[in-house]
């Protein structure tokens, strides 16, 4: 049973989107540390191209925490909220990590005993040119907006040492089929989304499959 939002105190927060990293970021956090209580929470992004991505993504997240609570994992309580900044344009002047740790902060305003922030950036991300700056201000939103202090708010990055296709055999088969990664989703079917195959994040993913084949699940 997920724990309760209202009467209990978290030790950390995580974000999950429903995608891989953030999944695996989740379940290695939540296994590895039974005694801690963690408090995720999902952002419905609601912008000029967010289109299915969002309803995708709500039902990957469903379907994880679902199955993490079947296999027995108790030690998180979960939270979503809805930011619409639609309004900045159908392609918006911020980065989506930038939405994810605003979100965070009136989070923990709200739950200020959290301190320890669970991000799922892993080190293929680290290769990226300006990924340094990028986590760099992204901190600075969280700890302006909370007022927290290094010593007061830890980040801490489970995943960085790891590169996409470790990420992927992180997670069990049966979890990894429920995530979801896709920026575009394509409606194939009544009521079931498919993958663009042309995204960024699909790209990644592609990859990983052709030059690991048979590793991961067909038509993942």
């Amino acid at each position: 049973m997920r724990l309760d939002y209202f009467n209990e105190k978290f030790d950390a927060i995580v974000p999950l989107s429903g995608g891989i990293d953030s999944t695996a970021a989740l379940y290695k956090a939540l296994k590895e540390n039974p005694n801690k209580k963690y408090l995720v929470f999902r952002i419905d992004m609601v912008h000029g191209t967010s289109g299915h991505r969002t309803t995708r993504e709500a039902l990957a997240t469903e379907q994880i925490l679902n199955w993490l609570e079947e296999k027995g994992f108790d030690n998180f309580g979960f939270r979503e909220l809805r930011i619409d900044y639609s309004a900045l344009g159908m392609m918006p002047p911020v980065w989506d990590s930038e939405v994810v740790n605003f979100a965070a902060s009136l989070v923990i305003q709200a739950k200020p005993e959290i301190s320890q922030f669970v991000e799922g950036a892993i080190h293929d991300d680290y290769l990226e040119k300006g990924f340094d700056e990028r986590l760099d201000k992204i901190e600075k939103i969280l700890r302006l907006h909370t007022g927290k202090s290094l010593e007061e708010l830890e980040f801490f990055f489970p995943l960085k040492d790891k590169s996409k296709v470790e990420v992927m055999r992180l997670l069990p088969q049966e979890l990894l089929n429920l995530t979801w990664s896709c920026r575009y989703p394509k409606i194939v079917g009544p009521w079931e989304f498919g993958r663009c195959h042309e995204c960024p994040q699909c790209g990644v993913i592609d990859k990983v499959i052709e030059e690991y084949p048979n590793e991961f699940p067909e038509g993942f």
